[in-house]
């Protein structure tokens, strides 16, 4: 059987592939590879000053602690990867050009390849490691309602500028804050909070309302401001 390689300046280039499947193999002991080893120490080992049995099942017993402590690590890793179904995550990763991106979503399942751990989110699996930070869904929630909202009252012109026409957007956007929650009105950007404010204020001077159908607003609580 012939054997075909690459050959230059008369030397055989080596596949750096096969070298580095080879190196990754090599990298991976088990019991065959320990005992074969712990064989060859016993039948080249110095006759003057051989080896006692004690040192032999000392070594014996440290490949097991290692071997048992990887064992662990690994069922800790899977336990901590189970523990992401469902949760809302964000991704980091780095391509070959050293551009980070970040990816925002829902892990769907998690699944292990090649003794990697991987999350599936939006529909693409991503290494474990690259999971950046995990957020509750109950904030998430706060803060995607919270988000939606002032970008409702931006669309909105300003209390100065603000006319009859504009009611029934600001009658749906009163009913919108009426139905969150008050650690999802928490998130609401102070400036959209107070443009708010104003424009209730405003709708209820044209229309000739009481101001007690305004009230709703004078109890907001403390709000947080949020980074986009």
């Amino acid at each position: 059987m012939a054997l075909i390689a690459p050959v230059e300046n008369g030397k055989i280039v080596e596949d750096t592939a096969s070298s580095k499947k080879k190196e990754e193999k090599s990298n991976d002991m088990g019991y065959d590879q320990f005992l074969q080893l712990l064989c060859a120490e016993m039948q080249y080992q110095d006759p003057l000053e051989p080896t006692t049995n004690t040192e032999y099942v000392a070594q014996l017993a440290t490949f097991s602690q290692m071997e048992s402590t990887l064992a662990m690590q690994s069922t800790i890793e899977s336990s901590n990867a189970n523990n992401l179904v469902g949760q809302y995550v964000i991704i980091k990763t780095t391509s070959s050009t050293g551009v980070t991106t970040a990816v925002e979503g829902f892990v769907d399942y998690v699944q292990k390849e090649n003794g990697e751990q991987y999350v599936s989110v939006n529909g693409n699996l991503y290494l474990l490691s690259d999971v950046y930070q995990v957020a509750d869904p109950e904030y998430m929630e706060a803060v995607t309602v919270a988000n939606a909202f002032s970008t409702q009252v931006a669309k909105l012109p300003s209390a100065s500028q603000l006319t009859l026409a504009d009611q029934t957007d600001v009658e749906n956007l009163t009913k919108v804050y009426e139905t969150m929650s008050t650690f999802q009105k928490s998130y609401i950007t102070s400036d959209a909070l107070q443009k708010y404010k104003e424009l209730i204020a405003k709708m209820a001077e044209l229309t000739g309302s009481s101001s007690d159908n305004t009230s709703t607003t004078s109890d907001a609580v403390p709000t947080t401001e949020t980074t986009n």
